[in-house]
């Protein structure tokens, strides 16, 4: 009997300890997610400024879409991605030309690091995206 009421009781005592609340999952994706100010530098060319936007892959959950990368336009992007605060972009063709590079999130925008191929040259390209 002894026995049995131990067991009761712990059981009653274990059902009454405090929950820790459950943080919902957060996509690292979300924080790229949006329309971007971009500052492009290339060495010896000067700095050129347009606008960008990030939307999620829909065909993979682990990556995003920048849109108009290089300035090439609403309709051409490149896939990236998206570990914690890092991104990289595997060597695609956007518009006929390679775009590889990776990237960091950190304080509310996001730096590019990254080359444009256009075969005849290899640009090297460091792009800020802010809000």
């Amino acid at each position: 009997m002894k026995k049995f009421l131990f067991i009761v009781t712990l059981f009653t005592l274990v059902s009454c300890a405090d929950e820790e609340p459950i943080e919902p999952d957060i996509d690292p994706r979300d924080k790229f997610l949006g329309q971007w100010n971009v500052s492009e530098e290339e060495q010896g060319v000067g700095t050129l400024n347009y606008t960008a936007g990030v939307v999620y892959d829909s065909s993979n959950t682990s990556r995003i879409q920048i849109n108009n990368i290089y300035n090439l336009g609403s309709g051409v992007s490149v896939k990236a991605l998206v570990a914690g605060n890092s991104l990289s972009i595997s060597s695609q063709d956007a518009d006929g030309i390679a775009i590889n590079g990776s990237g960091t999130y950190s304080s509310s925008s996001f730096i590019l690091n990254y080359t444009a191929d256009e075969g005849d040259q290899v640009h090297t390209i460091r792009a800020t995206y802010t809000r």
